[in-house]
């Protein structure tokens, strides 16, 4: 109904006066000073409050839990992990209502352990080339698509939630009406293997802290809704799935369909955040090989994402992850060319100035270790040593370079076979050629540089190329360190270990 035909309606109409008609006062009746009459008013005063609160109680408002919870667990080959997975899933203190597991192309005992638990809806897929994808939208399709549930988890099968994991998750979801994904702050067990096994391990658990603490200081908002352990608001994600005409929240069409998701829920008015308590334990890239493959699909899913869409407030804490990284990767070089340069025509002079930004980072790594759950005395040292976290830094670089190398080539990969081959210390291809190629293409630069320096350059184009290039060098390590003093000091705002 239209304003205009509630017009009428809303006029006070003109009082109607009855000729001859005189209305008769209401009489009041006077209180009874009777002790029974007034023993009896008591009772009906009370009878009738008793009447008034056994119906308010029976139509009070619901107090108990009302939404209903759906996890989809996609799994591929991971008879050695889901095992602990599933237990951790069906001992929390907020029992889901539905749990999917989409066994994809399996060929190991995946199957066969998961149909162990009762309860649990197992569904196989059969030639599925959308790798994770394509298995968390048979799951959705299957289950959720008709909207009989208010959360939806999605988490991977190596994944050990703490107790409270899920119990956290949905109640940040529910009482943040903005929000449409939150996402679990992750940890990783000791290493089980050697002793460089458990470097490696310290190494992922510092750099999730790092990113952790990335999120804390940005109000805990995050655009990466982590894909191992991640509760959605299923109205935010149904409302993805219709925007974009897709049978399911995520698309194939990029190695990073977490950060994907949270960049369309931003997109459309919702916010995603990182929980505050809720935790679980993901399992760590166990060889050089296998990190190296997870890093790339990360990468040129990110670069992919960051390339394809304009700069906004929301892409743009990718671009300065990733300047920020070749910047001190950069200097790095730098510095090692123009000690090179200096030593080799007897003009370095030492300063024990450049050892700040050492002691700054190792101070850094340490309170990075301090911030990560279930640390020890031997992630201290870790991060005391200082070597392993440069190391570390040179690593992300390389591969960072590598991904950007090959997304500016136009190099079409697989990215998830790759990763599965490299998890499964299988050589996917690229990753031996491409640092074979690195390591010969610094010779060969390094050898024509010292060449060109040591014979044809004249003694002052090198007393200016040292002069401004100590200069320079000097200026953007002042300023490093300066951002990172203020990184060291700056309070983590509730952030736990």
């Amino acid at each position: 109904m239209a304003v205009h035909d509630l017009a009428p309606l809303l006029v006070q109409p003109e009082p109607r006066v009855v000729e001859g008609t005189v209305l008769p006062r209401t009489a009041v009746p006077a209180p009874r000073s009777g002790f029974a009459d007034r023993l009896a008013d008591t009772a009906l005063t009370a009878r009738r409050a008793l009447e008034v609160t056994i119906h308010r109680l029976r139509y009070r408002p619901a107090t108990r839990r009302v939404a209903k919870m759906a996890v989809l667990l996609p799994a591929h080959n991971e008879e050695a992990d889901i095992e602990a997975c599933l237990d951790s899933l069906v001992t929390q203190t907020r029992t889901p209502d539905l749990i999917v597991v989409v066994a994809d192309n399996c060929t190991d005992d995946t199957v066969k352990i998961a149909r162990r638990y009762r309860g649990i809806k197992v569904v196989e897929t059969s030639g599925n080339t959308d790798a994770k994808v394509g298995a968390l939208a048979t799951g959705y399709a299957e289950f959720l698509a008709g909207g009989a549930f208010d959360v939806m988890v999605s988490m991977d099968a190596d994944v050990v939630l703490d107790p409270d994991c899920l119990a956290d998750l949905e109640a940040e979801l529910l009482k943040t009406p903005s929000a449409a994904a939150v996402s679990a702050k992750y940890h990783f067990a000791e290493g089980q293997g050697g002793w460089f096994n458990r470097q490696l391990v310290r190494a992922q658990k510092m750099d999730f802290t790092q990113f952790q603490v990335r999120a804390n200081e940005r109000a805990r908002r995050t655009t990466i809704v982590g894909g191992q352990c991640s509760a959605f608001r299923f109205a935010a994600i149904d409302e993805v799935t219709r925007r974009h005409r897709r049978a399911a929240p995520w698309t194939n069409e990029t190695a990073t369909e977490d950060a994907q998701l949270g960049l369309e829920l931003q997109e459309m008015g919702w916010t995603t955040v990182m929980s505050a308590t809720a935790r679980a334990q993901v399992g760590a890239m166990p060889t050089v090989r296998a990190l190296s493959g997870q890093r790339a699909k990360w990468n040129a899913g990110l670069i992919a994402l960051m390339t394809s869409m304009p700069l906004s407030k929301r892409t743009l804490p990718f671009w300065l992850q990733h300047l920020g990284l070749g910047l001190n990767v950069f200097m790095r070089l730098a510095f090692v060319a123009l000690l090179a340069a200096s030593v080799s025509t007897h003009q370095f002079v030492w300063s024990w100035w450049w050892i700040t930004p050492t002691v700054l980072a190792a101070l850094y790594q340490l309170k990075m270790a301090h911030l990560s759950p279930h640390r020890r005395g031997a992630d201290y040292l870790f991060a005391a040593l200082w070597l392993p976290g440069e190391l570390w830094l040179w690593f992300s670089g390389w591969n960072t370079a590598k991904s950007w190398v090959t997304h500016l080539l136009g190099t079409r990969r697989d990215l998830w076979a790759a990763q599965a081959a490299a998890e499964a210390g299988k050589r996917s291809g690229g990753g031996a050629g491409a640092l074979l190629a690195t390591i010969v293409g610094s010779v060969v630069v390094s050898s024509v540089g010292a060449w060109y320096w040591l014979t044809q350059a004249s003694a002052e184009f090198q007393r200016v190329v040292l002069t401004v290039g100590w200069r320079s060098l000097a200026f953007m390590t002042i300023v490093a360190s300066v951002l990172l003093l203020i990184k060291l000091l700056r309070p983590t705002r509730g952030l736990t270990a």
